[in-house]
């Protein structure tokens, strides 16, 4: 995690700066203050902004580690740079966040002319193929059903409970791991059994979904497994829903990375980790298994809450491409 004096304001130094008077080292010492301006439109959430400072900040140790000024960088040593991360056992899609990260902090030095081309524009992360395919990657209700079971062994029921409504949420209500990030207690209506949820982007449309008995049963449990001591951690009058278990953020807001290390172990455990994609494929899951259930795109839409149908619509095409999957397997070969 980047520094709390790496995250500047808008009552930054380079305000009282000429853009002239900005030099490469300036840039690369002060560059949240810069790329805070380039992402999101320039109003990005602290979670979004701290994890590209992670990234870029990485990246620098790279460069200096191999005595490269970062705004000396081609393209083809950022082709080497993504080599390292991929030898270091980095998955697909966490390269290409690194690299979405590196080419924001090149856009922010390109805007104010240090530098006159982003050498990461073409540096893309390993290829998965083509999207219909890494959905092909999904978990059937009997595996979803022993993955759930994996948190049956924990005695602490507060973990217990809130590793299992975790699953819940992605797996068979279709949240993604931001929204789950996010989830607060004041966006839980329990008399219209429904839930705001806090979609992606830096102002988090709400939207509400309204999820099974069991979704409701499990968010009850772990609500009443919550510890009374110490008290929760709450940033404004928000009471954060997923709580960290760690001894560092007790009972405070978990981070994405806690709920993708959560997720992982339990897939891990089940032999059902699938190498390169990321816990992502609960989501995946929900789509699929809902489609293959009710053959009903709108439905998936409205649940998975698509702004595109187009989007949607790749199921249909993945449920047809595992069901011919399935029929080559009944049908003898000569």
């Amino acid at each position: 995690m980047p520094d709390n004096n790496l995250i500047i304001t808008t009552n930054s130094l380079s305000q009282t700066l000429d853009v002239q008077q900005i030099t490469p080292d300036y840039f690369v010492a002060h560059y949240p203050e810069f790329v805070q301006r380039i992402i999101a439109k320039g109003n990005p959430a602290a979670d979004t902004m701290r994890s590209y400072c992670d990234r870029i900040k990485y990246f620098l140790q790279w460069c200096a580690a191999h005595n490269r000024h970062p705004l000396a960088m081609n393209e083809y040593q950022l082709i080497i740079y993504r080599e390292f991360l991929l030898n270091r056992g980095y998955k697909t899609d966490s390269i290409q966040a690194s690299l979405v990260a590196v080419r924001a902090f090149y856009a922010a030095a390109k805007k104010i002319e240090l530098i006159k081309v982003n050498p990461a524009t073409d540096v893309a992360a390993p290829s998965l193929g083509n999207s219909d395919d890494a959905l092909l990657h999904y978990y059937t209700p009997q595996q979803m059903n022993e993955i759930v079971h994996v948190f049956d062994s924990d005695p602490d029921a507060f973990t217990r409970n809130r590793n299992k409504l975790i699953l819940y949420l992605m797996g068979v209500e279709g949240l993604r791991n931001i929204e789950v990030h996010r989830a607060c207690q004041e966006d839980i209506n329990w008399d219209a059994r429904a839930i705001m949820v806090r979609g992606k982007g830096a102002r988090g449309r709400m939207e509400p979904i309204y999820p099974c008995d069991e979704t409701f049963e499990i968010l009850d449990e772990y609500i009443k497994s919550i510890p009374k001591a110490p008290s929760i951690k709450k940033r404004g009058l928000l009471t954060p829903l997923i709580l960290s278990s760690s001894n560092k953020n007790l009972l405070g807001r978990i981070s994405r990375n806690g709920v993708r290390g959560i997720m992982n172990k339990a897939l891990e455990a089940c032999d059902l980790k699938h190498p390169g994609l990321s816990c992502h494929i609960l989501r995946h899951s929900c789509g699929t298994n809902l489609y293959q259930e009710t053959k009903d795109l709108r439905l998936v839409q409205d649940v998975l809450r698509h702004r595109d149908p187009k989007i949607t619509a790749r199921y249909a095409h993945v449920a047809d491409r595992l069901t011919k999957r399935y029929t080559s397997k009944l049908v003898p070969h000569d």
